[in-house]
């Protein structure tokens, strides 16, 4: 039996919301946004809101899984050196606009989602190894890295220097991989 298609209404809905969202985020910052403005701006009711997410909070971290994809990938070196540079390279051309990121509290949520991506990429990561051993709690090593990485993103993004995308891609795949390396060391 072929995979069911999803449904297109959903679907629409879904992104009016997500795209409301973002749109007010963007103008207005992640505390001054409410879900009643949500639903006004994407003209559905609130318990439709309710039916696709579970808070504001949550569809703030849908919205970030997808630019925090590719630097959970950073823990398996699973994403190239080009690809990280052109996520860079996108968030250094919406600094302005993404500086409500980097504020909390939605930063703090940010670290959650990323750390939510991460943890299962170090489990199966000390899976295969079989040698290694976390010096630490999985959730705690993945909340280290994301915030490890979120910083790094958000100090060059908010300075007012001329480091090139790529300096800062070597850095945090240095970086992240020097974390994981120290937090799941091999026993002696």
């Amino acid at each position: 039996m072929p995979p069911k298609k999803p449904d297109r209404r959903t679907a629409r809905t879904r992104t009016a919301l997500m795209n409301a969202f973002v749109e007010l985020m963007l103008t207005r910052g992640f505390p001054d946004v409410s879900v009643e403005d949500i639903v006004a701006r994407a003209n559905v009711g609130r318990s439709t809101f309710y039916l696709h997410f579970r808070s504001k909070d949550d569809i703030l971290k849908q919205s970030l899984a997808r630019p925090s994809g590719a630097l959970a990938a950073l823990v398996e070196q699973e994403v190239s050196l080009a690809a990280v540079i052109a996520q860079l390279e996108h968030f250094h051309s919406q600094r302005k606009l993404n500086r409500v990121f980097f504020a909390e509290p939605a930063r703090a949520i940010w670290a959650r989602c990323l750390a939510e991506l991460i943890e299962p990429r170090l489990a199966a990561l000390l899976r295969s190894s079989r040698v290694a051993r976390p010096v630490l709690p999985l959730p705690m090593i993945a909340t280290q890295i994301a915030e490890s990485q979120i910083a790094l993103i958000s100090s060059w993004l908010m300075s007012r220097n001329t480091v090139k995308a790529g300096a800062v891609a070597d850095a945090l795949i240095a970086t992240t991989n020097a974390n994981v390396e120290a937090l799941t060391r091999q026993p002696e």
